[in-house]
Order: structure tokens, then sequence, then C-alpha cells
């Protein structure tokens, strides 16, 4: 069975969440897992998580509004790939520093396939410096990068003792 998913995997023969699908069917049908352990996965935040962020970006990337957000990067950038990285990594780590930095990468991971597609570069040259952005942007404040909340602990009140 790995084997046979490692193969699907790599061939792309099928889209990679429909192979995950029928994976795990496949596994409950031969009987070398239980329903509850194939499904035990989704108990796991990280999992639901990283699901929602690929929801979130196909849906905002299917309304088109980051055509027009990327239109403008590639007017000022053109198909210079130093100015691409840092043009995006310049917006994408200013995003993070406001929301999510994992929700920020995920709403411009379309944008930049459609981009690293139109100038014929890799796509793994655009979205590892997308990627390290938005983690850096995301530590500019407490709201981009959720770590930062926890170690800073619970808020001044909360430990105040009255007398």
């Amino acid at each position: 069975m790995l084997a046979i998913t490692i193969i699907l995997f790599v061939t792309e023969s099928l889209r990679v969440d429909v192979i995950a699908i029928l994976i795990m069917l496949a596994l409950v049908w031969l009987e070398l897992v239980t329903p509850q352990q194939v499904f035990s996965g989704l108990a796991s935040n990280a999992v639901v998580s990283i699901i929602a962020v690929v929801i979130l970006g196909y849906g905002v990337d299917r309304s088109g509004l980051m055509n027009r957000a990327t239109k403008p990067i590639m007017r000022f950038a053109g198909k210079s790939e130093g100015r691409l990285i840092s043009t995006v990594s310049g917006v994408v780590g200013l995003i993070s520093a406001f929301m999510q930095n994992v929700g920020a990468a995920a709403l411009f991971l379309p944008a930049m396939l459609r981009i690293a597609k139109r100038t014929h570069l890799p796509a793994s040259r655009l979205l590892m410096p997308m990627g390290f952005a938005a983690i850096l942007g995301g530590t500019i404040s407490m709201v981009g990068f959720s770590p930062l909340i926890i170690t800073q602990g619970p808020p001044a009140f909360y430990t105040c003792r009255t007398r």
C-alpha cells in the first residue's frame, strides 16, 4: 500500500486529495486498519488547520482576488527573478505581520504558482523565500506569530493579585 501511495503521489495521475481519500478507503476495505484509526489523523489540530488553509487558498484563488493583487506585483517586478522574490517577500512579510503567517502564505500560494508558470521560473525559487518572509513578517507583531503569544504568558491583569 505504501509503494502504491508513493507511486500515485509521484506520478500525480490523480489529484493529491483524491489519492489520499482513496488510500484511506483502501486501507479500511483491506482491513489493514480500523475506521477509527483511519480518521484518527483528523483529531489533530495541525492536520485540520492545514486542510482549512488549503481550502481557503483555493477559494480565494477561485474568486480572482489574488489575480488582482498579483497584477501590480508582476507589473513592478517584471520577469526578473530577483525583483519577483524581493517584491513578493516584502508583500507577504508585511501582510503576515497583521495576520497569521500560515494564512498569508496560503493566500499567495496559488498566485505564486501562477507567476512561476508565467515567468518559467521553478516554483520553489519563489515559494521558499515567500515562506521565510511570512515567518519573519509574523514575528513583527504578536498577531502574525502565535508562538509569541504563548511565550509572552498571560496578560498582566491575570497575574495581578489584589490584597
